[in-house]
């Protein structure tokens, strides 16, 4: 278990995090700038924190209050960082044993074999780094790492440096390796799908603060901001007010349009963000209500812009009497695109699903952006 509470300055910039982990992956998600890779390093040990303090399994390995400040080396912290480090003058073999020093060559040997058989390695003993290629380095780098049985293992943006098709299988590996050795795990990324697809946690970083923590279905589903939100690319974020409470239903006045959204501690006159996530965006067929029922808050619309993906198209519709270019964002498989006949009709009837409104307090500061705006952040600290 890790348990992490730790503040550290540079310069203007000021960290401050406070998480736990656990037998699971939890995932340092953010832009460019949050401190994730900053984050990292303290708890590894190659930067000291200003206060706070850091504990693996109970142990204190920094506190700032009782003067603990435990070396890198003695941490038993498994740190891949960004570039793999890995030695080139030295085989794959030497690479992975090379923090073993202290133990008996039979027992070196047997660590050494036990990671070759666990990354895949085999044939690859004797090869130097630059005989092998990013995914093979990625491994090697993984398995020095693991090879001294860590009490947490830190991967800073392990496979940014991959072609799509080699992350996808190593994301892959990665998730049967913690599930069959229960390493307590941290993973930084700003990449989205993989923060979702590795991530049992998800903490969102953003300016030095973690933002949100949790879940990664909570996460992505119900931000508790519109920062959040934008962050993990919730494309339609909303301003709105109650204008109704009654049973376990809120119901939202948009633009002149009533929406109904299920039950949140606000009331009624207080102005709010709500968001929907652009796949859950319903297009009403006609004659045939949504999921068999009556469809909820519907509204209509004309496409005015698609974008092709690889499966799925991006459609911005424009609502009936809108002054704004777009007023939400639609994600649709290809297949359900030329169902409905979208290639030939742009007018469209939406349905948002009543289930699919995650209603927030306003963001005061927040500047009305349109629909999937997102903020730039400076470069990574």
């Amino acid at each position: 278990m890790l348990k992490v509470d730790i503040e550290k300055r540079l310069g203007g910039f000021k960290l401050a995090a406070a998480f736990g982990a656990g037998d699971e992956i939890v995932v340092l998600f953010g832009p460019s700038g949050a401190g994730k890779s900053l984050t990292l390093q303290v708890i590894a040990g190659i930067v000291r924190p200003n206060r706070g303090r850091i504990s693996l399994n109970g142990d204190r390995v920094f506190d700032s209050d009782a003067g603990v400040n435990v070396p890198p080396q003695k941490r038993r912290i498994g740190y891949v960082p960004q570039a793999y480090a890995l030695f080139p003058h030295l085989t794959v073999a030497q690479n992975i044993g090379y923090g073993l020093s202290g133990l008996p060559c039979g027992e070196r040997a047997q660590r050494i074999q036990e990671m070759i058989d666990l990354l895949g390695l085999h044939g690859l003993e004797t090869r130097r780094p630059r005989q092998l290629s990013g995914g093979q380095q990625q491994r090697v780098s993984l398995a020095r790492a693991l090879v001294f049985r860590p009490r947490v293992l830190l991967l800073d943006e392990p496979f940014a440096a991959l072609d799509e098709a080699i992350r996808a299988t190593l994301r892959q590996e990665l998730l049967d390796i913690q599930r069959k050795l229960h390493t307590t795990t941290v993973l930084v990324t700003h990449d989205l799908p993989e923060a979702f697809a590795l991530g049992d946690r998800i903490a969102v970083l953003d300016n030095g603060h973690i933002l949100q923590e949790g879940p990664r279905e909570d996460v992505y589903y119900h931000p508790t901001s519109r920062r959040v939100a934008e962050l993990t690319q919730t494309r339609n974020i909303l301003r709105g007010t109650i204008v109704d409470v009654e049973g376990d239903t809120l119901r939202l006045d948009w633009r002149g349009h009533l929406f109904e959204a299920p039950l949140h501690p606000l009331a009624k006159g207080q102005a709010v963000d709500f968001c929907i996530r652009a796949s859950r965006v319903n297009i009403v067929r006609p004659g045939r209500p949504v999921g068999g029922g009556r469809p909820h808050n519907l509204l209509e619309g004309r496409i005015v812009r698609e974008d092709l993906g690889a499966e799925s198209y991006l459609l911005f519709v424009r609502l009936a009497d809108s002054p704004e270019p777009h007023d939400l964002q639609i994600e649709l498989p290809i297949s359900v695109y030329y169902r409905l006949n979208l290639d030939r009709d742009k007018d469209v009837v939406l349905s948002l699903k009543r289930e699919a409104i995650h209603v927030m307090p306003a963001d005061a500061a927040a500047p009305q952006a349109s629909p999937g705006e997102a903020s730039d952040r400076s470069e990574e600290h």
